[in-house]
This record gives C-alpha cells, sequence and structure tokens, in this order.
C-alpha cells in the first residue's frame, strides 16, 4: 500500500519544523489537524508508517484495524480534552517486520485546533525487545544444534513460528519440532517462558 501523502497549508513550513525538531532527537513524529489528517511530518515517521498507514481522506487510517479503532477513539477524546498537554496513548502491535510501537497524541490546545489547524502532535516510541544471545552462545549453553539454536534465538527476539518459517523458508512443522527440541533441552514447557528466558526476564 502507498505511504500517505501529507498535505501542507500556507503554514506547512512551521508545521513541518516542528515535527522535524522531534526527528532530530529520535522521535518519528506528524502534526495532525482537528480530525487527525497529517499536516506535516518528519521523515522518520514518513518511514516508520509506510505501508501501515493509508491516507484515508478526513484523517490517517491504519491498515491494522484494532490499532485504527483505538485511534480514531483517542482522536476523538483528544478533541474534547479540557487543556493542552492532554495525552492519549495507542498500542500497536508487532509486524512481521517492525517492533511493537506506542502512538501518543498530544494536544497542542484544549478543545480544538489552534489558528493554523494544527490540532495534536502524534509521537511514535517503538519498543525494542532485548536482544537474545547469539545463537551460537545458545547451541553451547544448552547442547543446541545450529538449527534449533537458530530457532531459539528468534523465538527470543519475540518472533513467532510462522514468521521464523517465512524468514528461513521453512515449513511451521519444521520450526515447531525445532522449537519443541529446544524446549525439552531447556527444561522448559512453553514458547513464551523461552522467550522470557532468553531476554533476560525472571519466570514467574
Amino acid at each position: 500500500m502507498a505511504a500517505p501523502a501529507y498535505d501542507l497549508e500556507w503554514d506547512g513550513r512551521g508545521l513541518r519544523a516542528a515535527a522535524e525538531a522531534l526527528g532530530l532527537i529520535g522521535f518519528p513524529a506528524a502534526v495532525l489537524g482537528s480530525r487527525g489528517r497529517p499536516l506535516a511530518a518528519n521523515r522518520l515517521f514518513e518511514e516508520l508508517m509506510r505501508g501501515v498507514t493509508c491516507d484515508g481522506g478526513e484523517r490517517l487510517v491504519f491498515t491494522d484495524r484494532s490499532t485504527d479503532t483505538l485511534f480514531a477513539a483517542a482522536l476523538l477524546e483528544l478533541s474534547m480534552a479540557s487543556r493542552a498537554g492532554a495525552v492519549r496513548s495507542v498500542p500497536m502491535r508487532a509486524g512481521a517486520d517492525r517492533p511493537p510501537m506506542i502512538l501518543r497524541l498530544i494536544a497542542l490546545r484544549a478543545g480544538g485546533q489552534d489558528v493554523f489547524g494544527a490540532s495534536s502532535i502524534l509521537v511514535v516510541t517503538r519498543i525494542t525487545p532485548p536482544a537474545a544471545p547469539a545463537a551460537e552462545l545458545l547451541q553451547g549453553l544448552f547442547d543446541l544444534t545450529p538449527a534449533e539454536a537458530r530457532v531459539a534465538r528468534e523465538i527470543g527476539e519475540g518472533r513467532t513460528v510462522e514468521t521464523i518459517a517465512e524468514m528461513f523458508g521453512l515449513s511451521r512443522e519444521t520450526v515447531r519440532s525445532q522449537l519443541k527440541a529446544v524446549l525439552g533441552k531447556t527444561g522448559l514447557g512453553r514458547q513464551v517462558d523461552l522467550a522470557a528466558l532468553l531476554a533476560g526476564v525472571e519466570l514467574s
């Protein structure tokens, strides 16, 4: 799906400057109008949202239905906010090629848009899990085969069986078989326990 087009009003340079300022400190961001339509966005936002959003006419639309429903509700709530600086957060689940993210909508003005038509700033935060140990290390620690160690590391990175199968051109059954072997050798019973162990999270 094509990336959304961002309409710049006569004040577009000022709006883009606000978005770019956030980009300079590493935050993908966009300035939105009162109905949620992007007025300006920085390069980080445009690259991160490519294929994730589309131009819905009146507002930014997310291709993931759950995210889009929550985003629409957050826009409505923010439009009735009693103060500038009010924040609404929307979680976005991970995709095959992206980590989970938090979308934060920040009101620029109480109860509506400012004189330039801007209503809020949308800032995106990527949630990156701790890196799992290298496959070679896992292979030595748990006496895994190279294929099993590779699967274990990808599980530790938060990827699903389906995603791993696609990444390495394997069948899901093969990956599940390798995962089962990994669980047996590590003494764990569930995939989530393996992911937690490799991410350094204390198991409950």
